[in-house]
């Protein structure tokens, strides 16, 4: 793993955020924030606005999953495009209503009958671990919020193939929310001045119940550089949760392995591979900043007969790892 230049006036920009809000959250000045980030990356990493289409799908081993965009009705009676949800806000607000999922379901609640949201913009941008919020962050979390509550989320599974070659074959099809109040553009901060609400549909319960998905930081998420760092360090994050307790003591993964199983947008496995290992250090980085000095160990090890060198990826237990505290 490379070793940040101590310079401060030399820290990638995603660092320094990273230690100002950590300062800020020491001196109480931030709140930390707690959230659960869904699966393997169900949202594209593309910004919004680059979006070619008004669908978006990708794969993994055993499951691929598509996300088509759907409609609002507008205050003049018209059914208006809404945008395909994408890009770092879209993860965040995923993983923000992931979380009110999971800690209804612990307060003995059913999240069928809905769960509350924020009356603002400026109250989802702090919900989400933003610490600050301005008009364009005020647009563009409402755009993705319509779109997220409208979008028609399809899955299909496959599972391991059997020993008379069968396999198990899944597939469903739903809207994220079967029933929302949400901020719609050109409508101000809220409807009617009563509090946003969105009902999920089971899928996305399902997705957000996972029990192999560890907590994360959100207020350290939103501060990550891009949606593809957001994305490893939620890689991450569920290695680092399968070693707690496991039989194996450390993970190998092949860059071939990885390039198939995480949603990104490279199309060629030496471009991934060096983007993959940049935002490694970042999401390895940001946990060390926030995680109560729990370190990270990972390495890179080129492997004997392998033609051109070939490498691994390494992630090993640590001593000091353990559990993230159940706050939600």
């Amino acid at each position: 793993m490379s070793v940040p230049n101590e310079n401060p006036l030399e820290m990638p920009g995603w660092m320094r955020r990273q230690l100002e809000h950590a300062t800020a959250v020491e001196h109480g000045e931030a709140n930390e924030r707690r959230g659960i980030v869904l699966g393997n990356g169900y949202f594209s990493l593309t910004p919004m606005d680059e979006q070619p289409s008004r669908k978006w799908d990708a794969s993994n081993s055993f499951t691929s999953w598509k996300i088509t965009a759907g409609e609002v009705l507008t205050k003049r009676g018209e059914w208006v495009e809404a945008p395909v949800p994408s890009g770092k806000p879209a993860l965040l607000i995923g993983a923000a209503i992931a979380t009110k999922i999971r800690s209804t379901v612990k307060a003995g609640g059913n999240p069928l009958d809905g769960i509350g949201l924020e009356e603002t913009q400026r109250a989802l941008a702090a919900d989400l671990g933003y610490t600050s919020s301005g008009g364009r962050m005020h647009q563009e979390l409402t755009r993705q919020v319509t779109g997220f509550a409208v979008a028609t989320f399809h899955m299909a599974e496959w599972g391991p193939e059997n020993a008379e070659g069968g396999r198990r074959y899944r597939q469903q099809s739903t809207t994220l929310a079967s029933d929302v109040q949400l901020y719609v553009p050109g409508w101000g901060d809220v409807l009617d001045g009563l509090d946003s609400y969105i009902v999920p549909s089971q899928l996305l319960i399902d997705l957000a119940l996972d029990p192999k998905t560890p907590p994360a930081r959100l207020d350290a998420l939103a501060r990550m550089s891009g949606p593809f760092p957001m994305q490893v360090a939620a890689w991450l994050e569920k290695v680092l949760f399968s070693i707690k307790d496991g039989p194996n003591r450390e993970r190998i993964f092949e860059w071939a392995d990885l390039y198939n199983e995480l949603t990104h947008g490279y199309k060629r496995l030496d471009n991934f591979r060096a983007k993959f290992r940049v935002a490694l250090d970042e999401a390895a980085a940001t946990r060390r900043i926030h995680g109560n000095s729990i370190e990270t160990n990972f390495t890179i090890e080129r492997v004997p007969g392998r033609r051109g060198g070939g490498t691994v990826l390494v992630i090993r237990r640590s001593p000091l790892l353990r559990l993230p505290a159940d706050e939600l």
